[in-house]
């Protein structure tokens, strides 16, 4: 039934010519609305039912991330909107007829959590075409009073420390957004720092816009905290950044221009271990004053092979696994070189040697779960990774340089 449904939406869908008219693209949004409340409530069901955990998949999130191929703010939002509407069926309803438009419905989610939502549930019959005929900037307001409310009846005491948010999330452009919610202690210290932080422009430097201040000035107290804190030094010694580039692309010490083999300094590139990509200036700039250490990735150095008589990865192999990997191996997993482990392929006691050749990043999550019974697991000595769950489906992933060199590197 769904496969003829979903053929007929495809050829509706390759049919539609939208003309250059008003009521047109207004009346297409409307029906857009109505097909992503149809999506959101099956995103919903799939994550009451947890069918996500069948593929290994860490949540909801980022199943939709590793199978969808949306970014992780957007996998974000459908997962959560799915479940809030599983948990509103009268809302959810009103979603699907169009009485609900999905900026009305956002407004309504972001204002709810796990003890609020069902106080909203009991009175959304009476609230849903209340907030229905509403902006979605007056349904922001009035939920907002409204979760206020709610958490008052709830009578929920008093924490003992203050409630304090904060997420970095990466572009899809390599850049961080921040957003958060500081209490205001926690609030009024951040502005003084900042401003205290935010230093006066100097002579010859470009004219900053206070935005710009702002964000040097965090990325100082960052850099500055690292430099002087001695407490928690990491269990393998990692550097503040790990930064990867060919040794081409190092600037040469006399001019700090050029590159010893004399690549000009324009075309040189580097990237950090979740790919994100580093202009030259910047690179200049870490070598500068840094430690460098050596990965060789051709050839063979005592360096990348610890043979059997070492069990953990030492310091320098992991970096070098770090250096090919730079997270998770597991097919749509997410998590960073920090979160993952070291695992042998084949196992210890099965003969794998510690050697980059025999070993990828896992994360804890899937580093249990590959040696759960019926998953197995094969690296290829150029980093291929697949995966064979207990159902027989085999997925293969690969180095993220394996695909992304090929783009950032200057033609020859």
């Amino acid at each position: 039934m769904f496969e003829q449904v979903s053929a007929d939406l495809e050829r509706a869908v390759d049919a539609l010519d939208i003309p250059v008219d008003g009521a047109a693209l207004v009346q297409c949004f409307q029906l857009l609305d109505r097909l992503q409340a149809k999506v959101t409530c099956a995103v919903g069901a799939f994550h009451a039912a947890e069918a996500w955990k069948d593929t290994g998949a860490t949540s909801m999130t980022a199943w939709l991330v590793d199978r969808t191929r949306r970014s992780h703010r957007e996998a974000s939002t459908w997962a959560r909107t799915g479940r809030r509407m599983s948990e509103l069926p009268s809302t959810a309803a009103a979603y699907q007829d169009g009485t609900l438009a999905g900026g009305q419905v956002q407004a309504i989610v972001a204002n709810l959590n796990d003890r609020t939502t069902p106080l909203f549930h009991e009175a959304e019959d009476e609230l849903v075409p209340l907030l229905a005929d509403l902006e979605v900037r007056d349904v922001s307001a009035v939920m907002q009073r409204w979760a206020q409310a709610a958490r008052d009846s709830l009578d929920e005491p008093e924490p003992t420390t203050p409630h304090r948010s904060l997420f970095v999330s990466r572009t899809l452009g390599g850049r961080r957004e921040l957003s958060g919610s500081l209490d205001a202690e926690g609030g009024a210290l951040t502005e003084i720092a900042l401003r205290l932080a935010a230093t006066v422009d100097g002579d010859g430097e470009p004219e900053r816009t206070p935005a710009h201040r702002r964000a040097d000035a965090l990325v100082d107290i960052m850099r500055w905290f690292l430099d002087h804190q001695h407490d928690k030094l990491g269990g393998r010694h990692r550097p503040h950044l790990n930064v990867f580039l060919d040794q081409d692309d190092l600037p040469c010490p006399s001019t700090g221009v050029e590159s010893p083999t004399g690549r000009p300094a324009a075309t040189r590139s580097g990237w950090l271990p979740d790919g994100s990509i580093l202009d030259s200036v910047t690179i200049d700039r870490l070598t500068c004053d840094c430690a460098i250490h050596r990965v060789v990735h051709q050839g063979r150095s005592s360096i990348l092979d610890y043979g059997m008589s070492v069990r953990t990865a030492p310091p320098n192999l992991f970096n070098a696994i770090v250096a090919r990997d730079r997270g998770c191996r597991f097919p749509g997993c997410d998590r960073p070189a920090e979160w993952c482990e070291a695992h042998h392929i084949p196992a210890v006691e099965d003969g794998g040697p510690t050697s980059i050749t025999t070993m990828a990043l896992l994360c804890s999550r899937h580093h249990h779960l590959v040696h759960s019974p019926g998953w197995h697991n094969k690296l290829q000595p150029d980093g291929t990774y697949t995966i064979t769950d207990p159902h027989g489906h085999t997925r293969t992933t690969h180095p993220p340089h394996h695909r992304s060199d090929l783009f950032t590197r200057p033609p020859p």
